[in-house]
């Protein structure tokens, strides 16, 4: 009983590991999206050569950079590479992670559910090489 709650501990750490790395693949690929849709603003801005339409362009859109800010900062904490991987490379990729990490439920939940079977057939067992000892009675009902 002992190997199949280690078993299930096994399996029940992959899944977790499958799952955080779904988790850090999707939120590069909304970094990456975010990024990709603010590119061209900051771009725009860059092109501007007057300080004061600079002022005007950055109030207008600041929005923008506010997010591709946020995203980059993502990108970096994620340890993306500068040149950015294409967009159905990552999905491919997270639909494979997906997968693999719906095979580790599934071995978990078998390896869980053995663990579960060894455990109710181990108390049924207990209960009967034990003796049976008598209920407690009411003492109202003893004295009928």
């Amino acid at each position: 009983m002992d190997a199949a709650g280690a078993e299930a501990r096994e399996a029940r750490s992959r899944y977790d590991a499958a799952a955080a790395k779904v988790t850090d693949k999707k939120a590069m690929l909304k970094a990456m999206d975010n990024y990709r849709n603010t590119d061209p603003v900051i771009k725009e801005y860059r092109m501007i050569c007057k300080e004061k339409d600079k002022q005007k362009f950055y109030a207008a859109h600041e929005a923008d950079f506010i997010i591709n800010d946020a995203a980059k900062h993502q990108l970096d904490k994620l340890g993306v590479p500068k040149q950015l991987p294409k967009r159905k490379d990552v999905v491919a990729e997270i639909q494979s992670l997906i997968s693999e990490k719906n095979e580790c439920y599934n071995d978990y939940r078998e390896k869980s559910d053995r663990l579960h079977e060894l455990m109710t057939m181990q108390r049924n067992y207990q209960m009967a090489i034990q003796p049976q000892q008598p209920k407690h009675r009411r003492k109202h009902e003893t004295e009928r």
